[in-house]
């Protein structure tokens, strides 16, 4: 028997197309701050024990191949803010390749918002699913996003974790898109001419549009 433990004490669960069937994907939360974790169903079990799909979790996305090669991914910290691996979108360039299978979001509270009157902050589970277009049957990503605002830090913190399941053929298909594309950055930064970076921009006032950069 699964217990949700001193971390967790939400569950949101997915039914999801994969393999020609179904699978039972959930996600635990915690209301008042930002764990996640993921756990699938039995087939998906039972397939990574006859060698026919594998799964990864990662608590970092920079650590996920799928993510820091296809997904534009943002770290953003200031005096209001602290955002690890906010997804933004689908890097441009891939966007024929992976599509969205969904796209949802829990709202959890609203916490009134102290430099705006009658304005509010959510408390938020974002849940994107991704696969590939020629591939819709043999890979999944499920990327939840976690935005809480700690009252006590006065912060809005943004942690992001993923669970990928993908059959073998899928798997290898991917580690040769991937090492494609890095071989094509690699060659890419021999000869990028390097422009101001205009990233260190100010974030002072962020927290006051925290509600914007959702």
């Amino acid at each position: 028997m699964l217990t949700f433990g001193s971390k967790f004490n939400r569950t949101y669960g997915l039914f999801l197309p994969f393999k020609g069937d179904h699978i039972s994907i959930n996600i635990f939360f915690h209301r008042s701050n930002t764990h996640l974790g993921f756990t699938s169903d039995e087939k998906i079990s039972r397939l990574c024990r006859e060698n026919q799909v594998s799964t990864q979790i990662f608590k970092d996305l920079k650590q996920s191949s799928f993510a820091s090669t296809f997904l534009e991914i943002k770290d953003v910290r200031s005096s209001g803010l602290d955002i690890r691996n906010q997804f933004y979108n689908i890097q441009e360039k891939f966007k024929e390749r992976i599509f969205y299978i969904t796209n949802e979001t829990i709202k959890l509270h609203k916490i009134p918002n102290p430099n705006q009157q009658k304005k509010f902050l959510e408390s938020n589970l974002f849940i994107y699913i991704f696969s590939f277009s020629d591939y819709p049957d043999d890979f999944l990503y499920v990327l939840a996003e976690r935005h809480h605002i700690d009252t006590y830090l006065n912060k809005k913190l943004v942690r992001t974790s993923s669970f990928q399941i993908s059959t073998k053929g899928c798997q290898e298909n991917l580690n040769t898109m991937v090492r494609n594309e890095n071989g094509k950055l690699d060659s890419e930064l021999i000869n990028e001419q390097f422009e101001p970076d205009d990233s260190k921009r100010d974030l002072s006032d962020v927290f006051q549009n925290a509600e914007k950069l959702e």
